[in-house]
């Protein structure tokens, strides 16, 4: 999957303690293969991580179940809380909006096409997709702006940090390194899965060409 959306939810759940591995038992629950978020950004109601804390969901190049009509080309972004009591917190912002500028960066998603779960009507009658994939629900949340969000994102993904291009010997350094770790893989068995999804990363795999 190379995604073209980031779409920003809502937990909807007002309780303490919820997190990545919550939401996974949750979706577990449904008979889900696992989480359908990509990432989870804590909020201040954990007894043991920090609000705006981020969490890694499915990874970037397996499609999430989050967004029914667009999952197949989106990332999905879930802020812990119920949007439509509280809005995000300062923290929870600050970690979002970091998240969101790497992954426009990293997948060249402008800012048009960050859009929150509810915003899928407006593609909906678009005929971006099907008109059944139109929903009812507020998220992520009747306190959240997505105008305002965006409005915090640069307008395109070429931001200045990207412009930094690597030099060939990190780029050879990288390289080698990769080399090694797929040489030696069978010192690590449990942790094959994992290194595959690292070097097939887009940004891997950019580096080290």
């Amino acid at each position: 999957m190379y995604p073209e959306y980031i779409v920003v939810h809502t937990a909807a759940f007002n309780g303490k303690d919820c997190d990545r591995d919550m939401i996974d038992a949750w979706h577990k629950a449904r008979n889900w293969s696992g989480i359908g978020y990509h990432f989870v950004i804590v909020n201040d109601q954990h007894s043991s991580k920090a609000d705006g804390s981020v969490e890694s969901g499915r990874p970037t190049n397996k499609a999430g179940a989050h967004a029914l009509g667009l999952n197949s080309r989106s990332l999905g972004i879930c802020c812990i809380g119920h949007g439509d009591i509280n809005d995000f917190t300062p923290a929870q912002y600050q970690s979002l909006y970091r998240l969101i500028r790497r992954l426009m960066t990293e997948f060249a998603i402008p800012v048009e096409k960050v859009i929150g779960h509810r915003e899928l009507n407006q593609l909906a009658e678009r005929g971006v997709i099907s008109s059944r994939y139109r929903t009812s629900k507020s998220c992520p949340g009747s306190k959240v702006d997505m105008d305002f969000i965006r409005e915090q994102l640069p307008a395109t993904a070429a931001l200045s940090d990207a412009n930094e291009q690597p030099s060939p010997e990190l780029r050879e350094a990288i390289k080698q390194a990769v080399a090694v770790l797929q040489q030696h893989r069978s010192h690590y068995p449990n942790a094959q899965d994992e290194l595959d999804e690292f070097i097939h990363h887009p940004e891997v795999i950019s580096l080290s060409q």
